[in-house]
């Protein structure tokens, strides 16, 4: 008798150590559901900043390799060089260079910054 006795206390005891891991687990679980419905919320909002970006991007003017050239009184090789160092960094449609305005302002600052 005494011998059932044990093993019935030692399966209760399972149990109880059972529950006490599943209901840490129940926790976890819902913690790690509401950080998932966190980050689908920023990522939402990040999605809505970066299409309101794009968006402004659309109502500026493009400029393209010779205008940049020309405004920065600048040769092609010295615009080769500028975009070899990565202080200007055009965007390519095709073999088209082109860069948007306020884009090339936040380079021109920039590199300038880096020479300080």
């Amino acid at each position: 008798m005494t011998r059932t006795n044990d093993l019935s206390e030692k399966q209760h005891e399972t149990i109880l150590v059972q529950q006490a891991i599943l209901q840490k687990q129940e926790e976890q679980l819902e913690l790690l559901q509401r950080r998932a419905g966190i980050m689908e919320d920023l990522m939402l909002q990040m999605g809505e900043i970066l299409d309101r970006d794009l968006l402004s991007l659309l109502d500026q003017p493009l400029l393209f390799k010779q205008d940049v050239m020309a405004k920065l009184g600048i040769s092609d090789a010295t615009f080769r060089n500028y975009v070899a160092d990565e202080k200007l960094n055009p965007m390519k449609l095709g073999k088209t260079e082109y860069f948007f305005a306020r884009e090339l302002a936040k380079q021109l600052l920039k590199s300038r910054k880096g020479h300080r």
